[in-house]
């Protein structure tokens, strides 16, 4: 009988092109033992499989980015084609990608708002999936586009094959007796207070002053600066945040229909996907009120935000 080896069999399959039947019939022995014998080098460590991903993850800065905020992961990506025009594609193809190779069988996953989680919701694979919800997290925006938060929800169930839960009141409602109408009449009784507190994973852009879907799309001028001039530099599904990175009450609460802070801080996975250098000082800012457990970002803005935390010290 043919003396054969491990490093051979392996050999014969990734370097020569033979498959595991024809492997077999060669070396005179059962396709059964070709296949052990496979998992066997793996296992040894004879072979070893690498998967060249899309895009270029940055270990280390991921690595930084994690121990100095706590983050549980960190996904500082660059593209690896020469131009990438779109950044909010770009990033929401990312997370896209990671939400796919995770599996979510079984997952209630509540969707936010903007451009961004718009394009996360339009990456995600036509998926076979069982079991899976998904919950709006906040009202939607007075414009139909893909950053609006009930398009985002919508889409994201049609990719993953999920039964949604959706808000069909507007962000931002008249007067605070309107929006008690509604946590009451729809967020109670429609049972999306109840998979608020079920979700499993939360994904939701950071908005800024300057570059902020819900800010651009929901406030006039005028209240942009009152929210200013109340300290906030960023919002994280409408509720402020300050430079400190500490949520402030401002007259949006009163109208805000989105999932309460305290509620977000409970989902176990609290998934931001933002970039881009004019939104440096809210990520810095949102990063320190530990809201967030995951994080993906571009190389560029990443480098920024360490080197600018570390000149603020």
């Amino acid at each position: 009988m043919f003396e054969y080896t491990t490093e051979l069999i392996v050999d014969l399959y990734y370097n020569h092109d033979m498959s595991q039947q024809e492997i077999a019939k060669y070396l005179n022995t059962s396709k059964m033992n070709v296949s052990r014998m496979m998992q066997k080098a793996k296992t040894a460590h004879i072979v070893e499989t690498k998967v060249h991903l899309p895009f270029q993850l940055d270990a280390p800065l991921c690595r930084q980015l994690e121990k100095k905020y706590g983050l549980k992961n960190a996904y500082v990506v660059s593209s690896k084609q020469k131009k990438n025009s779109d950044l909010c594609t770009f990033l929401g193809s990312v997370a896209a990608y990671y939400l796919t190779t995770a599996r979510p069988n079984g997952k209630v996953f509540g969707m936010g708002v903007g451009n961004t989680v718009g394009k996360v919701a339009e990456h995600i694979p036509m998926l076979t999936t069982k079991q899976v919800k998904v919950v709006q997290l906040m009202g939607g925006l007075t414009q139909v586009n893909s950053g609006n938060p009930f398009s985002i929800t919508q889409e994201t169930c049609r990719r993953l094959s999920a039964e949604g839960a959706f808000v069909t009141s507007y962000a931002i409602v008249e007067d605070p007796a309107m929006k008690d109408m509604i946590l009451k009449n729809e967020i109670q009784q429609k049972g999306i207070y109840s998979l608020w507190e079920q979700c499993d994973e939360a994904y939701f852009g950071i908005g800024a002053i300057e570059s902020g879907t819900f800010f651009a799309e929901s406030l006039n001028k005028e209240q942009i600066e009152k929210i200013r001039q109340l300290g906030a530099v960023g919002d994280v599904l409408g509720h402020c945040f300050n430079e400190k990175g500490e949520f402030i009450t401002t007259f949006l609460e009163d109208s805000l229909v989105s999932i309460p802070i305290e509620l977000l801080y409970k989902i176990p996975k609290r998934i931001a996907v933002a970039g881009g250098l004019p939104k440096k000082q809210a990520i810095v800012s949102v990063l320190s009120s530990r809201i967030i457990t995951d994080l993906f970002i571009d190389k560029e803005t990443a480098e920024a935000i360490l080197n600018y935390d570390s000149q603020a010290c």
